[in-house]
């Protein structure tokens, strides 16, 4: 008896080791998950101020983002534009210090963007949400995606129904053609009283002269020819467009403009002074008519015929560093901020048009026609997918601004535009070829 007694002392004190050994390890596994959990990852986010979102609406923003994320904490660092710039250039260039989320709105800096396809495809996070334009101009470098695009803008035809009213002139409608924006401008217009049926143009090539057909371009899709292209048929009917509409008097004259800048006057302070019936603005001068309380309307910039129409719009990249030592906290913050979450407090809670449809039409004045107009002209081609894939469009345009001028000042007759355009072709094209070599990518 004793030994049997012996042998059950024994298993039970076995079992009581083995227990308390058990107990011990299940304690360290709660612990080590405890503080996993409790584990908190700060990064760091630069930005700005801008009209679409301020300090405080982007402070809200993070306090929006960490409540429901307890795990990650933002640390923002507010810039002035150019003080990003420096900042940005310096710490990707130097590769440390850089943001692990931050604006890339240079494309020098794209290379150095984390690759999200991998995380994109992991979560099958939907970037089909996002206006098609957008996502084709705003997040592509080298076949992969380097970040999101946050919020939209775009140029737009405001008019003043009060100015059309008083002179009799119905308004403008979405399938209006140049030859019609010129005629309508002429027929507000009322010079004596200095009230001008349109501002003067800012340049060429932008969604007007897209509008009169695919050889109204700079040079040739391929970057290789500026002849047939910047001088060809369809790019001097829009010289001569503007030509006529230069002589119409329906424009403030270059004297006048000069003398309205002295004062800081845009064709914005002129809409708003009830002196422009017609002026090619966006969608944050749209807002400040609303809250100045006037009454306008807004379409599309005008087309020719039965061409394909284009927009002059914008979008802001969003990125994740590729240096980043948390990518899966800066993913999580990027498609959260960038995503319905973020864009929707940003709209509801600053100015931003979000670069999402059904985000985009909870718009609290959603059912009001100025944003009805607003949203439509999301959907016409970019002239950004053609200026984004010739990044030596700029340095091209430079040399051809003589004639531009020529014919804002009436130095030039109309019938000579084609024999400037043909002068400027080889001048034209030494920069195109020099511009390449120069490229980035």
């Amino acid at each position: 008896m004793k030994r049997e007694t012996r042998k059950i002392v024994m298993a039970l004190a076995i079992l009581l080791c083995m227990s308390t050994f058990l107990f011990a390890a299940g304690q360290k596994e709660t612990v080590a998950t405890d503080a996993k959990k409790a584990e908190v990852v700060t990064l760091e986010w630069w930005t700005w101020n801008s009209e679409e979102y301020d300090e405080a609406v982007q402070r809200s923003l993070v306090k929006e983002f960490e409540a429901s994320h307890p795990n990650i904490k933002i640390n923002m660092t507010l810039l002035p534009t150019k003080g990003f710039e420096t900042k940005m250039t310096t710490a990707l260039g130097a590769g440390v210090g850089g943001p692990d989320v931050a604006f890339f709105s240079i494309s020098s800096w794209f290379p150095k963007a984390l690759d999200l396809g991998p995380y994109i495809e992991r979560d099958t996070f939907d970037t089909g949400m996002y206006y098609e334009g957008f996502w084709d101009t705003k997040t592509q470098f080298n076949g992969t995606t380097i970040g999101l695009p946050l919020g939209v803008g775009a140029s737009l035809v405001m008019y003043n129904k009060d100015l059309f009213d008083a002179a009799g002139v119905a308004y403008p409608t979405s399938d209006w053609t140049t030859q019609e924006y010129l005629e309508i401008a002429k027929k507000v217009a009322n010079p004596a009283k200095k009230i001008w049926g349109c501002e003067i143009l800012t340049r060429p090539f932008r969604a007007i002269w897209y509008n009169y057909g695919p050889n109204a371009r700079l040079y040739s899709m391929d970057s290789t020819t500026v002849d047939g292209y910047l001088n060809s048929p369809e790019s001097l009917s829009a010289y001569g467009w503007f030509y006529d509409l230069m002589r119409s008097g329906a424009t403030p004259s270059v004297s006048d403009m000069s003398t309205l800048s002295t004062e800081n006057t845009g064709p914005i302070d002129l809409f708003m002074a009830d002196r422009l019936a017609m002026a090619t603005l966006n969608q944050g001068h749209m807002l400040d008519a609303v809250r100045a309380g006037k009454n306008f309307g807004v379409v599309r910039e005008p087309g020719v015929g039965n061409n394909q129409r284009h927009v002059n719009a914008w979008s802001m990249l969003v990125s994740i560093w590729e240096g980043t030592k948390h990518p899966e906290e800066a993913w999580t913050f990027l498609k959260w901020y960038v995503g319905p979450e973020g864009q929707k407090f940003l709209m509801d809670n600053g100015n931003l048009f979000p670069s999402i449809e059904t985000v985009a039409v909870q718009y609290k004045d959603a059912d009001k026609d100025y944003v009805k107009g607003f949203l439509e002209i999301l959907n016409d081609k970019q002239v950004a997918i053609w200026r984004g894939s010739h990044p030596s469009g700029t340095k091209v345009e430079a040399t051809i601004k003589d004639l531009w001028d020529m014919i804002k000042l009436g130095t030039i007759k109309k019938s000579e535009i084609k024999r400037e355009l043909d002068k400027l072709v080889p001048r034209a094209q030494e920069t195109l070829d020099e511009a390449k070599k120069t490229l980035l990518y």
